[in-house]
């Protein structure tokens, strides 16, 4: 049985954190927001968008095999919030296009070269209508997970 390092453990633990705070916060906001019932592209891809970048930026900013300070991953956290945005649009509007799903009602699948333009579009407004939760989120959760791994 392969065992992993202590570093990618921690890093897997902390995705895992950012992934489930990206699933729960998109799942609240678009259900809230959203009179479209068929969202759920969007809330997994957020899941995936968050762990993905979660994973990456703690292994860069609070390895395991080096001190961390809370600051390390209160960034890592924050950045994770700030940039699954454009990750998640362009994973929602790929995964519609293999579905043959539409991204909005009425409108056509984007295709993935048109959704690399869209994503970072979508994102800028998305920014503004829910950065101020999910970056603060994606900090705390940072300031946490660096907290509870200094004890």
């Amino acid at each position: 049985m392969m065992r992993l390092s202590r570093n990618t453990q921690f890093a897997l633990k902390s995705a895992a954190t950012f992934g489930l705070l990206g699933l729960a916060l998109a799942s609240v906001i678009v259900f809230s927001l959203s009179k479209v019932s068929d969202t759920w592209t969007i809330v997994l891809s957020a899941g995936v968008a968050s762990f993905a970048l979660g994973y990456v930026l703690w292994r860069i900013f609070c390895p395991a095999d080096q001190p961390s300070s809370v600051r390390q991953g209160i960034l890592s956290g924050a950045l994770t919030g700030l940039l699954a945005y454009p990750v998640t649009w362009y994973l929602a509007i790929a995964l519609n296009y293999i579905l043959r799903h539409p991204t909005f009602p009425d409108k056509p699948p984007l295709d993935p070269i048109t959704g690399v333009y869209a994503s970072f579009v979508y994102a800028f407004f998305s920014l503004f209508l829910t950065g101020w939760l999910t970056v603060p989120a994606g900090a705390i959760a940072g300031w946490l997970l660096t907290r509870t791994r200094r004890k």
